[in-house]
């Protein structure tokens, strides 16, 4: 009953991380007026993603109690603080907070489903990031819909119901470790697919455009070689996106890339343990923010081939992985 419990309460965490990493985008417009900002929303992300960091860096240690409620708690808080925040600075200091319980939350949530049953490891980690996509999902998706106070006090209460559920979390447990030189393909391969996610979701819509399209559980078995499967079909649609006819398939490549982390995360975890964690979520952070920044000094027509290059990339690592995974 209690692995029911906290396989919801980290279910709940996750929910909040889609919600927190959805929020910008989202609420933009309600900020702009409300506040009347424009390039100043970069500040956000900044305090965003330097509480993200730090948050990370918390959650390396091996205590969950009392740090991950807490940091659901003080998310909820810092949700209803930008519900009613009066002025755009002040936005800005909840912003920290936000990404302070989002590194908790992200790292934590993700670690605590790895333990409940290390069997099926692979299979509850995918089962429970669903709930990231349903929180980024829910967010703008709710803001059209409802008003925009309502929707961040229920996520804050949300929150608090979260911490609940995960009050007494147990401690990170020990498991084997192997040498660290075998660490650093992992962070790699997540850093180059968090590049090409991002890479996707910002740059694609350019290619499109300039196309004239106008824009509007075998998982668990053997984790590598689905993974490998799945980025073959990757690289057939980011092959097709080259062509005009066949480009709007893109989104489908999307689709195929949603188990990447959650399995990557399980084979790091139950490889390397609970500390190596943290080094998944600054690749991620880096390769997300850095890689699509990239692309911006690509020439239009050269974007569907730095997509397609990205994804060969990640497709070599991860048959190296698989690799090396035989052979041991």
């Amino acid at each position: 009953m209690a692995n029911v419990r906290l396989f919801w309460g980290s279910f709940v965490a996750l929910f909040l991380v889609g919600v927190i990493v959805a929020l910008p985008g989202a609420a933009l417009p309600e900020w702009r007026g409300r506040y009347g900002v424009g390039e100043e929303v970069s500040w956000f992300f900044t305090a965003l993603l330097l509480g993200l960091l730090l948050g990370v860096r918390l959650a390396q240690g091996d205590k969950r109690h009392p740090l991950l409620p807490a940091a659901l708690g003080l998310a909820g808080l810092a949700l209803w603080g930008v519900a009613l925040a009066p002025s755009f600075p002040l936005v800005v200091a909840l912003a920290f907070l936000l990404g302070l319980g989002e590194g908790v939350m992200n790292v934590h949530g993700n670690s605590l489903v790895g333990e409940l049953d290390p069997k099926r490891r692979v299979e509850l980690l995918n089962r429970v990031n669903v709930a990231f996509g349903l929180g980024a999902v829910f967010t703008p998706f709710a803001l059209t819909l409802l008003p925009y106070a309502g929707v961040l006090i229920l996520a804050g209460l949300l929150a608090w119901i979260g911490a609940l559920l995960l009050w007494e979390a147990p401690q990170v447990t020990q498991v084997p470790k192997e040498q660290g030189r075998g660490l650093w393909p992992f962070l790699l391969a997540v850093a180059i697919y968090t590049g090409l996610e991002g890479a996707l979701a910002t740059w694609n819509r350019v290619w499109l455009e300039h196309l004239g399209h106008p824009m509007a559980k075998l998982v668990a078995q053997k984790p590598l070689a689905a993974l490998r499967s799945l980025l073959l079909g990757v690289l057939a649609l980011l092959f097709l996106n080259l062509l005009p006819p066949t480009a709007l398939l893109f989104p489908l490549a999307g689709f195929l890339l949603g188990p990447l982390f959650s399995t990557l995360f399980a084979l790091v975890q139950a490889r390397f343990g609970h500390r190596a964690l943290g080094g998944l979520l600054y690749a991620g952070a880096t390769g997300s923010t850095l890689i699509p920044a990239l692309f911006a000094l690509l020439p239009t027509p050269g974007i569907p081939y730095g997509l397609l290059g990205l994804a060969l990339g990640l497709f070599l690592m991860v048959s190296s992985l698989e690799r090396r995974a035989v052979h041991a």
